[in-house]
């Protein structure tokens, strides 16, 4: 098919979807009116649900319904609570199967309407805005949302037993970033005309991973690698180290089961993370930047970030340089070059260690040395109250802590700073 016999169908399929959304405007105009009716008695709030990305649908998603039931506990009255789908097309189809069935969702054109029309009512607390940072650590202390049922477990469980993986066998899922995913599944022109290699500051080559997860399958885990677009296949002859995003076993609902249920997740820091998140699943983050980012720092994660280089000197930055600097907090891939920053992502000896200090937190076997525990407790003090990275002090609460292979091979890191 030539692009001039795709276009039209396109400008149908939009036309089609416009069409929708305006016949869904009346009854939706009914509904927030009568809502707004009975807010004079009692609390309604129409939640926002950014169900178009992956990671926005779980970890989002799980902090407003954390955020709405503490407000019940805090105030002892009702609230009416519906959460409005924001996109027609959910990111993952699965995750919005279990949403649905533990929430009053609105969704479809219908939840699009009323969710327009809540958010333009000056009404205070009626529309509740996503949030993705869990400041007040909803996530790390109340059990998870969604569940499975006898049939969804099942055939989780048939898939991992398929694989050899049985009993109490041990598997990590290994999430590693690139730029495939923005790119093919959301092209440019997508948002806004947006060039979305402003996230690749982030990205990874899977190749340096290699070693550390064949030193994980050597320690007794499998290792699933995820993705649902990437660059290049995980290459290992290891036969527990399995490329799941490429191999076909791939599918909406295992993306979900594997990480609720996994050991743990290494991640490089992307979408998908919100799963294994909201399941309460240890994450250990690697290659992660930048450095002072409320969204991971305010979770109970391991964090090993990518280290900083003086464009001009080579230097290694430490964190008083970032914070002087004012690059601790830097989101976008021109940004690092404006600032003569040179990124290094971890080499492989690095990442071996990495993961093995997380599989030893993971099992209650690692242990600090007094020089870590030291450098932790002054970095999290840092990191709690420092005027530039810190609104007032713990605003954001600092519950992350940095690897300590990660401090013990950077001493200096800390070096300035009181």
């Amino acid at each position: 098919m030539n692009l001039k016999s795709k276009l039209p169908r396109k400008a149908a399929a939009l036309q089609a979807i416009g069409f929708k959304k305006s016949i869904s405007l009346i009854p939706a105009i009914f509904l927030v009116g009568f809502l707004l009716l009975i807010s004079k008695f009692v609390t309604v709030n129409i939640h926002r649900i950014y169900n178009s990305r992956i990671g926005h649908f779980a970890q989002n998603t799980e902090i407003s319904v954390k955020r709405a039931q503490d407000k019940r506990e805090k105030f002892g009255k009702k609230i009416i609570n519906f959460y409005c789908f924001e996109s027609l097309e959910s990111s993952n189809t699965s995750l919005e199967t279990l949403w649905k069935r533990s929430l009053p969702c609105l969704t479809g054109s219908f939840g699009w309407a009323v969710l327009d029309i809540a958010r333009r009512i000056e009404k205070q607390n009626f529309f509740i805005e996503s949030e993705l940072v869990d400041q007040a650590g909803f996530l790390s202390r109340s059990s998870p949302t969604i569940k499975f049922n006898k049939s969804e477990s099942a055939e989780g469980i048939e898939f991992l037993r398929g694989i050899g993986v049985i009993n109490d066998s041990k598997f990590v899922c290994l999430n590693v970033r690139d730029d495939s995913f923005l790119a093919q599944a959301k092209p440019i022109g997508w948002h806004k005309n947006r060039d979305w290699s402003y996230h690749n500051y982030r990205d990874s080559n899977i190749k340096t991973y290699v070693v550390a997860a064949e030193k994980l399958a050597n320690l007794g885990y499998t290792v699933f690698r995820m993705g649902a677009l990437v660059a290049e296949p995980l290459v290992s002859s290891h036969p527990r180290v399995i490329d799941y995003a490429t191999n076909g076993m791939r599918t909406e609902f295992l993306d979900i089961f594997l990480g609720a249920q996994c050991t743990f997740s290494i991640s490089t820091g992307a979408g998908w993370d919100g799963v294994p998140t909201i399941f309460n699943r240890p994450i250990g983050y690697v290659n992660i930047l930048p450095i002072f980012a409320p969204s991971v720092l305010t979770l109970n994660k391991i964090i090993h970030p990518k280290i900083l280089l003086d464009g001009q000197t080579r230097g290694t930055l430490n964190l008083k340089n970032l914070i002087d600097r004012e690059i601790a907090q830097l989101y976008d891939s021109q940004a690092y070059m404006n600032a003569g920053l040179e990124i290094r992502d971890l080499s492989s000896e690095e990442l071996v260690e990495a993961v093995t200090e997380m599989a030893q937190r993971v099992e209650g076997t690692f242990v600090e040395t007094p020089e870590q525990k030291e450098m932790q407790a002054k970095l999290k003090h840092i990191l709690s109250t420092h005027p530039k990275l810190q609104p007032s002090p713990n605003y954001y609460p600092i519950r992350a802590q940095f690897a300590s292979c990660f401090l013990s091979r950077y001493p200096n890191f800390l070096d300035g700073l009181d």
